[in-house]
């Protein structure tokens, strides 16, 4: 039985498109054990897509991007019987090496993959390091890839696949710590981006946070240990801590921000 996505209320008709080709992949992974995957999908894509999930109640899918920790992940939607194989996802690494004086950026790469006339959608993460960069794609592009792209930018390139994990680029973070008189977006926005509560839900109100990926309407939400969010123009964080409260019944927590 089709059941209804009303709940997911007024989102883009984008979003819509997309929540309505998750629950025809729940039906055809429960109805006719059908396995499926999804395009790489960002942090508020993997969002509605749980909502989704829940709502069929579906439980047999996993989010994998290449490796752990990666941010855009490909959804797997498994029947019944099925059990879910990180290598049986439509993803494939690829390292490309240059010389160390080279300084290439993420977005060196990206342009380079877009002048393909490859979709976004089919490009995962993009690790820079010293030397060497990991692109994370879906089969399809990947094969094209190397096909194709003998340089990035005017710089030479050799590609192998695969990755060497312990060669990734490490994430490094700088601590933010404070106190919040309660655990609302806006008070949490505030201490992140160093401005006032009524800067921070200027902020809210021009659509500049997100939370999970997801645009942020309500100053008022309250966040958890764990939650990511970003502020256009500041930066991404992590709400990584809630610690003790001072006399004056504050709370100290601790952020991090992805540098």
């Amino acid at each position: 039985m089709k059941k209804t996505l009303a709940f997911l209320g007024d989102i883009s008709d984008e979003d819509r498109i997309f929540a309505n080709s998750v629950a025809d992949k729940v039906r055809a992974a429960q109805e006719r054990y059908r396995d499926s995957y999804t395009f790489f999908l960002g942090e508020g894509s993997q969002e509605l897509a749980r909502k989704v999930l829940a709502s069929q109640q579906h439980e047999n899918f996993a989010f994998f991007g290449g490796y752990e920790g990666a941010d855009r992940k490909v959804l797997g939607i498994f029947g019944e019987y099925s059990l879910p194989q990180t290598e049986d996802f439509p993803v494939k690494a690829l390292t490309f090496t240059y010389s160390k004086r080279e300084k290439l950026t993420h977005r060196d790469f990206l342009g380079a993959l877009m002048s393909m006339n490859v979709a976004r959608e089919t490009v995962g993460d993009i690790l820079v390091n010293e030397g060497s960069t990991t692109v994370f794609l879906l089969n399809t592009a990947a094969g094209e890839a190397m096909r194709t792209i003998a340089k990035i930018g005017r710089t030479g390139v050799q590609i192998n696949e695969g990755f060497d994990e312990d060669s990734l680029p490490e994430q490094k973070f700088s601590e933010i710590t404070g106190t919040v008189s309660s655990l609302r977006a806006d008070c949490i926005v505030a201490l992140a981006a160093r401005c006032s509560r009524t800067k921070a839900e200027q902020l809210i109100s021009a659509g500049s946070v997100s939370v999970k990926g997801v645009p942020l309407t309500d100053g008022a939400k309250k966040l958890s240990e764990g939650d990511g969010f970003s502020v256009r123009g500041h930066g991404k964080y992590i709400f990584s801590k809630i610690g003790g409260s001072t006399k004056k019944e504050r709370t100290f927590i601790e952020l991090k921000k992805f540098i």
